[in-house]
Order: structure tokens, then sequence, then C-alpha cells
């Protein structure tokens, strides 16, 4: 059990300052809250999250587990709790996370899941694209998989909702 707290960094100058570069550079301002808490070494520990409810949600995750799960966790427990639906007899196989493993979780897997944010899906969306190496098909894959697994985090109550519902698919080129 750790203690956490919450601080709300909108009334700091250095925010303020940070805030409105970002806007005027056309970027995502920084994020305006900062759960604080020590981990089991004693070493100050931080994570910064856009809004009030999603750092009440990583503080309330803090105070249940030791520290926050991260994407590669989550997709652990998805691929280990949850069987594909398949149509072939036998046993129902693992949900296909090797799209994850390969394109996602090597950029986002370390970063705790509740930071995750629309952003950061579109910029990997965007950056899988701009490499060239994989299909729309794929990508579209790959995002629809993601999806799955944060879906399952929000049923298991590790997540308050799904930054990925509502992304558009990579248009496929036409032929």
């Amino acid at each position: 059990m750790f203690h956490v707290r919450i601080e709300d960094r909108g009334n700091h100058a250095d925010y303020r300052a940070a805030a409105d570069r970002a806007r005027t550079a056309g970027r995502t301002p920084p994020a305006r809250y900062r759960v604080r808490w020590r981990d089991e070494s004693g070493r100050s520990r931080s994570l910064s999250l856009p809004t009030r409810r999603l750092a009440s949600a990583a503080a309330d995750s803090l105070s249940r587990d030791s520290c926050p799960l991260t994407l590669s966790g989550l997709v652990d427990l998805w691929s280990a709790t949850t069987p594909a639906t398949t149509q072939q007899s036998g046993p129902p196989p693992r949900p296909a996370r090797r799209p994850l493993d390969l394109h996602v979780l090597p950029r986002l897997g370390t970063k705790p899941a509740i930071a995750i944010t629309r952003t950061d899906i579109e910029q990997l969306m965007q950056a899988l694209f701009a490499e060239g190496r994989l299909s729309a098909a794929t990508i579209n894959r790959t995002l629809a998989t993601l999806k799955r697994a944060l879906e399952f985090g929000i049923q298991r109550q590790h997540l308050p909702r799904n930054p990925a519902l509502g992304l558009r698919p990579v248009p496929r080129p036409a032929v």
C-alpha cells in the first residue's frame, strides 16, 4: 500500500508557461495532473496525466497495486485469460497478440496503460504507415487487436476508458 497524492499543476507558473509555449507551437500542452508516490525501494515516482479523472483512476490503481499496470502487462493479462474465438475444433488458441508484440509493445509497452492517450495511438499508426513496411490492412489489424486488449482492461477495471475507440482505420490505397 502506497501513499499516493495527486498534484494539480494548473496554477504553477512553469506549467502555465510550458502550456502556452506548446499551444503557440501547435502542440498538445503537457499533462496538467501529476500522481506522485514512493515505490518499494523508497524512490519517488510520478506519472503525468491530462485529466483529473485519469489521475484519480491511477491513484486508485496505485493504492490497490504496487505499481501502475503497463501496456505490456495488460496485454499479457489479456492474452493469458481471453480465449480467441475460432471456428476450428479443439482447444481455443490464445488471442492473436503477435501484431501487438511486433508493432505496438516495442514503442508503447513500458508506458502505464492508464496514461496511453488517443494521440499516442494516432501517432503510432502514423509512424507505422510512414515507415512504409506495413500494409494498411496490417496496421488496421494491429489497431483492432489493440482495441480488444484495451477493452479487456476496461472490463477488468484497469482502465477508465478505451483511448482507441473511435479511431478510423488507415485507408487502403486505391488499386
